[in-house]
Order: structure tokens, then sequence, then C-alpha cells
């Protein structure tokens, strides 16, 4: 009787460690997800913050070398040598009428320029000389020349400046006048007196819904890859404790590198369908990478992860403002700067995410160079991770052998001969000599490729694998 009653106890202790046990793991399990989605949240916040504000940036760029272009040009039509006598008598000055009629045209011919005028600042304020604001469009009679404004708000911290002949940098406000940009240069006679100062506004507000409509569009590519990965962990959060031999954990293990190949890809499409210029781009990219990895001699799963890496690569250009990404014509500086920059974009998208610690290596690293000439951080020689060295080459031969919208591919023997011209120094040499091999063989060539195609010039191939 005691025996039983020993063995009952037993029983019910061992009952009660199992409740505790699995009270703890739920409870350790809760607290992993709750990390999990506050550090997944506060990445996908800081990169929409991020993209919007460097949409924004551009715009404003935009619109303020618009405007320092503007009042270059209107400074050379002003004759300084009848700043007083404009001041004083107006449009019975000689030469008047023409100059208001000149400053009138830049201003109509200018994007974006909402008013265009010519003042002399003094203590009292603002003395116009000309304002080109004729038709009234705001309601606002034009000044007069000889009609003092005083200062507004957001001009106070300038005056001494002013005052005293100087540049000033552009000034951003937001009042009555709506969202604009002010920019003033200065006039100075021989003598190097500031005569006069031509100013320009540029107006902003009417890209407001530009701005709200593209981070609208950033948060809900966001709020996929946030679900996505929330998803994933609680997949691997609930399953992987569940494993109870083995056999189980292989076929586990199986499971996860299927999700991961599945949603790699899935944000591959995404990337893709962004830039229309680029369809397909990182499918054949990740190829051509599987097929570099192999041909040097690395095993399966590199091969593999390798390929993963590579459909990512240009996940970065989900933060690239569109107008940008898929701008027809020529490049300027800034918004090839915009270009580059989803290389950092897509390394701080990718960083964080643990189970893959190499994926953010490909994305931030393969517009790198072995000479040290290329982006973002100038990397030469074998400081270039390795991953990043051979989604270059497959990434500069498919930039010049695919069609895209405005040209055809590239004929497929002056492209190898390119790829062969740049190895050691845009491209990493082994890499090359495996690419090399494997043309020998047979492979890279579609297959429906029967000679021909584009002869351009290297230069303008180039210009357009760096601009992709």
């Amino acid at each position: 009787m005691n025996e039983k009653k020993r063995s009952k106890q037993s029983s019910d202790h061992h009952s009660s460690g199992d409740e505790v046990f699995e009270k703890r793991r739920k409870s350790r399990r809760t607290r992993l997800m709750v990390l999990l989605v506050i550090l997944v949240l506060m990445l996908t916040i800081g990169d929409s913050a991020f993209s919007v504000i460097l949409y924004t940036s551009t715009i404003k760029n935009e619109r303020i070398n618009e405007a320092v272009g503007a009042t270059k040009l209107a400074g050379s039509f002003v004759d300084i040598n009848k700043v007083d006598e404009y001041l004083k008598d107006g449009s019975s000055v000689p030469g008047y009428n023409e100059t208001l009629k000149s400053l009138t045209s830049i201003r109509e011919n200018s994007v974006g320029l909402k008013y265009l005028y010519v003042m002399r600042i003094e203590k009292d304020g603002c003395h116009f000389i000309f304002d080109t604001d004729t038709n009234s469009t705001d309601g606002l009679e034009a000044y007069k020349p000889g009609e003092i404004v005083k200062f507004e708000d957001a001009f106070l911290p300038y005056i001494p400046d002013l005052l005293n002949g100087k540049r000033i940098e552009p000034i951003e406000s937001d009042d009555v006048s709506g969202w604009i940009i002010t920019v003033y240069e200065p006039i100075y006679d021989e003598s190097g007196k500031c005569v006069c100062y031509v100013g320009a506004d540029v107006s902003l507000t009417d890209v407001r819904s530009d701005i709200m409509y593209f981070m609208i569009r950033v948060i809900s590519v966001s709020a996929i890859l946030f679900i996505l990965i929330i998803a994933i962990g609680a997949w691997l959060s609930n399953n992987y404790r569940k494993v109870t031999d083995w056999e189980d954990l292989a076929k586990k293990q199986e499971q996860s590198k299927q999700l991961i190949r599945e949603i790699v890809t899935a944000f591959s499409k995404t990337v893709d369908m962004k830039d229309k210029y680029t369809n397909g781009h990182s499918f054949r990219v990740a190829k051509y990478t599987a097929m570099l990895t192999k041909e040097l001699g690395y095993n399966d799963e590199t091969v593999e992860k390798y390929h993963n890496i590579a459909l990512m690569h240009d996940i970065g250009k989900i933060g690239v403002p569109e107008e940008v990404l898929n701008k027809p014509g020529k490049l300027t500086d800034e918004e090839f700067d915009v270009i580059k920059s989803h290389t950092k974009l897509g390394y701080n998208a990718l960083k964080d995410i643990s189970i893959m610690p190499d994926l953010a290596q490909g994305a931030g690293a393969h517009h790198e160079r072995p000479d040290g000439k290329g982006y973002p951080n100038g990397l030469s020689g074998e400081d270039i991770p390795r991953v990043a060295q051979i989604i270059a080459v497959a990434d500069t031969f498919d930039a010049m052998y695919s069609n895209r919208p405005y040209r055809k591919r590239m004929n497929f023997e002056k492209a190898v001969s390119i790829i062969k011209e740049v190895s050691g120094t845009q491209l990493t040499t082994d890499v090359v000599d495996a690419f090399l091999r494997l043309v020998e063989k047979g492979e890279f060539r579609a297959k429906d490729d029967n000679g021909g195609g584009s002869t351009e010039d290297i230069n303008n191939i180039r210009k357009e694998y760096e601009d992709n």
C-alpha cells in the first residue's frame, strides 16, 4: 500500500515538473517573439524613414539647383549701374521693362520656380527693384520698384550676412506662401561691393502628394517584410521545439531552407518588378553566381547559399525613388549618387538577419572593385567578401548580355572580351578565369543567340551597368 502511494506521488511530481517546464518554455518563447517583433519593427521603421528622407532630399536638391541656375542667369540681365535709378524711377528708366521681361521669361521656363525678383537689402527691410509676379497668380499684386517689405521670421538669423552682401544657404519655410525654398544670389560691382540680390522661391507644395504616395509605398513594402520575418520567427519557434530525433531535425532544417529560398525569391521578384529596366535581372545573376561558385570548387551548400545571396543583391533598390530608378535619360551626378545608395540601403536592410549573416555582403559589396575604385566603401583585393567578388562578375555580364527597353543585349563575344579586359581591375581575376572556363564549355551563351547583338561603345555599356 505504501509502495503504491509513493508511486502515485512520484507520478504526480513528474507531471507537475513537466507542467512547470512547459510553462517556462512557453514564457521564454513569448519573450523571444516579443524581442523579435521589437527589433524587426525598429528596423522596418528606420529603413522606411530613411527611404522617405532620401526621396524628399532628392526632390529638394533638384528644386534648389533649378533656383540657383535661375538666379545666376537673372543676375546677368541686371545692369548694376542703373540699380539706384531703378529703385527711384522704376519703369521710366530706359531698359527697365526689357530687363523685367527677361526675368519673367526665366521664371516661366524654370520648373517649380514660383517667384523671381531683384532687391536691395537694407536694415529696414527688402527694397524691391524687380518683381516678376505680374500675373498675380497668388492673388497678390507684384511689388513696385522701391517698395519696402519687412523681413519674414525665417530670414531673421540671416540678416547680418545679407546686410554685409554675403551668400547664404537656401532657406526653407512653410507659411502663407506655402512650402518653399528661397535662394539668394548676390550681384557685386567691380569693387566687390554687393549692389543687390536676385531672389528665387521654388515651391515644394506640389510634391507633398508625391512624397505621401512614396511614403505609403515604402511602408507597404516594409510591412510585408515585417510580416514575413515575424512569420519565419513564429514558424521556427513553434516547430524546432517539437523535434524529437535527428531525422525530424534534418527534415525541419530542409523545410527551413526551402522557406528561406521561397522568401528570398519573393523579395527578388519585388525588386525586379520595381525596376522595369532590369526585369529578371536578379534571377539571372543568381543563376550565374551559382554556376561560377560551383566552377570555383565550392560545395553544394555554399553554392545554394551564394545563389540566395545573389537573389537579394539589389534589394536596396526598393528604397530608391522610382523616378530616379526608371529614369530613361542620362542621370545627373546627384541622381547617380542616389542610385549608388542602393548598396548601403540593401546592406542595412539585411545585416541583422542572423539566420544568414552573409546575406548582407552581396547587397553591400557587389559594386566594390579589386582596384579600390568601386563603391560604397572603396574596398580592394581580398577585403571584398568572396560572395560579392563572384556576384560582381555575374552582375557585370548580365548588365551587358540582356535586353533592355532602351537597347538590345550586347554581342556575346564582345561581352566576354570586356569581362576579360577588366579582369584584375574591375573584377576579381580567378572568378573571371572561372567564367572563361565555363564559356569554353558552352555555358552562358543564350539558347536563342545566333550571333549579332549590340556593339555599343564600351563606355556606354559600362555607364549603363553602373546606373543599374
